[in-house]
C-alpha cells in the first residue's frame, strides 16, 4: 500500500508554553543562525510546538498486520521493516518501508505455534539474526493445556531461511522421535520464562528480556544456536535480576533498551507505571535454579545494581509499553493516554505529542533517524510513521 497522511499539525497540541509566533522555521532564508532561537524540546516530536508533525498510516489489517505488538529494521537490509503480530504468530515485512516503491509480505514460520506463539517484541541482534519473546504460556494456541516451556527465540534474518523448512533437519528429527517432526526455521529457544514481554539485543547471542510470570528481568546467552530447525538448547546461561520486582500487565509488552555508549538497561514495567534502569555489570551469580531444559545452566543474580528512572505519576504517564532512544534521549509511548514522551538522561521531560490513539493502541516503537519515528496500533492493526514537518 502507498502511505496515507493521517494527521498534521499536533505540534502545539501539547507543549507547555508553545509560542509560534516568535518562532522561525529552519526554512526561512530570511533567519539566520545568529537570529534563530534556540528551540526547547526534540525535533522529532515538533520542538514543544514550534514545529507541526505528520503521522502517517504505513500498513493496515489489509497488508496483514494481526495484533502489531512490535517492529524493528533490519541494520543489514536498507529499508526493510519487520513488524510481529501476536493475534496469529506471524511477521509482516515492509520492503522500503515510507517509499514510493514499498511492499509488503507477511511469514508465519512453520512451528510458528511454539517458537512465535503470541509474540511479543523484536530485537536484531549479530549479523543474520534476530531475537523474539512470546507473551505465552505455551498451550499450542489453544489446543494443549499450559506446561509453561517458554522463553525468547533466536531466528534467522535471512529472507530465503526465515518461515522455512529445513528438510535436513526435519529428517533426522523424525527419524530421532519416530513421527514427523518440523520446528520451522528457528536458530534456537530456552525456556525459563513464560509470559516473556520485551526482548534486547547486547551482543554475540546474548540478550535481554522482561519475564512476565517471575516478574524479573533475565539475561539470556544462547551462546552458540544449533541450527535451523533442529533442538538442543542444552548449552544456554541464563541469569534472573530483580525478581519479583516488576509486575505483569497482560496483553501489555514491557519493552526494554540499553542506552547507546553505556551499560545500563532501561526497562518498561507498565502496570507499576515505571521505567526502571539497571547497570547491567552489577551483582553476582547467586543459588542455581532449576531447569526445564537439561543441560542450561540458570542462576540467581544477586545485589543488581538498579532504580527507578522514571515514576509515572511524577513523569505524567499511566502505563509506559513502548522505548527507544534518539541519542541519549529516551523516548516512552504510554499504552493508556496514546503519547509520546522524551526524556533527557537525568529524567527531564523535554517534549510530548499525542497520537490520537486510543487506550491499548500504542506499544511497540522504532527509531530509524533523530526525525523519523515507527509504532504500531495493535487496536486498528496499523503501522505508523511520525516525522516532524520542516
Amino acid at each position: 500500500m502507498k502511505p496515507a497522511l493521517l494527521s498534521l499539525g499536533l505540534g502545539c497540541l501539547l507543549a507547555t508554553g508553545c509560542d509560534t509566533t516568535e518562532a522561525k522555521s529552519p526554512d526561512d532564508e530570511t533567519s539566520s543562525s545568529e537570529s534563530e532561537p534556540v528551540l526547547p524540546g526534540l525535533t522529532l516530536l515538533g520542538n514543544q510546538g514550534f514545529y507541526s508533525v505528520s503521522i502517517e498510516e504505513m500498513a493496515t489489517a489489509d497488508d496483514g498486520l494481526n495484533m502489531p505488538r512490535d517492529l524493528a529494521f533490519d541494520p543489514e537490509v536498507d529499508g526493510l521493516l519487520w513488524v510481529v503480530n501476536m493475534r496469529d504468530d506471524s511477521v509482516v515485512h515492509l520492503f522500503n518501508a515510507g517509499t514510493t516503491e514499498q511492499s509488503i509480505d507477511k511469514v508465519i514460520d512453520p512451528y510458528a505455534v511454539h517458537f512465535m506463539d503470541n509474540v511479543s517484541s523484536i530485537d536484531f541482534g549479530q549479523p543474520g539474526t534476530f531475537g523474539t519473546c512470546q507473551e505465552s504460556r505455551n498451550t499450542y494456541n489453544g489446543t494443549a493445556p499450559p506446561n509453561y516451556f517458554m522463553g525468547p527465540s533466536l531466528w534467522p534474518s535471512d529472507l530465503d531461511l526465515f518461515g522455512t523448512s529445513n528438510p535436513e533437519a526435519v529428517e533426522y528429527l523424525s527419524n530421532l522421535y519416530g513421527y514427523p517432526v518440523d520446528l520451522g526455521s528457528h536458530l534456537d529457544m530456552l525456556h525459563e520464562s513464560p509470559l516473556c514481554m520485551g526482548i534486547a539485543w547486547e551482543y554475540d547471542n546474548v540478550y535481554w528480556v522482561v519475564d512476565g510470570y517471575h516478574g524479573a528481568v533475565v539475561r539470556y546467552d544462547f551462546v552458540e544456536d544449533h541450527g535451523i530447525g533442529y533442538d538442543d538448547p542444552s548449552d544456554g546461561i541464563i541469569d534472573m535480576h530483580i525478581e519479583g520486582e516488576l509486575a505483569y500487565e497482560s496483553g501489555v509488552p514491557a519493552h526494554l533498551e540499553i542506552a547507546p555508549g553505556t551499560r545500563w538497561l532501561y526497562v518498561a514495567d507498565p502496570l507499576n507505571a515505571r521505567v526502571l534502569r539497571l547497570d547491567m555489570d552489577s551483582g553476582t551469580k547467586g543459588s542455581r535454579l532449576p531447569v526445564n531444559e537439561p543441560g542450561t545452566t540458570y542462576h540467581a543474580w544477586d545485589d543488581t545494581t538498579w532504580e527507578v528512572f522514571l515514576d509515572g505519576a511524577v513523569a505524567g504517564f499511566d502505563m509506559v509499553s513502548g522505548l527507544e532512544f534518539v541519542g541519549d534521549t529516551l523516548i516512552v509511548s504510554d499504552n493508556t493516554s496514546g503519547e509520546i514522551i522524551a526524556f533527557d538522561p537525568d529524567g527531564t521531560e523535554v517534549d510530548r505529542i499525542s497520537t490520537g490513539l486510543g487506550p491499548g493502541a500504542i506499544m511497540g516503537m522504532a527509531v530509524r533517524s533523530d526525525t523519523e519515528l515507527w509504532f504500531t496500533d495493535a487496536v486498528e492493526d496499523k503501522v505508523y510513521r511520525l516525522t516532524p514537518d520542516r
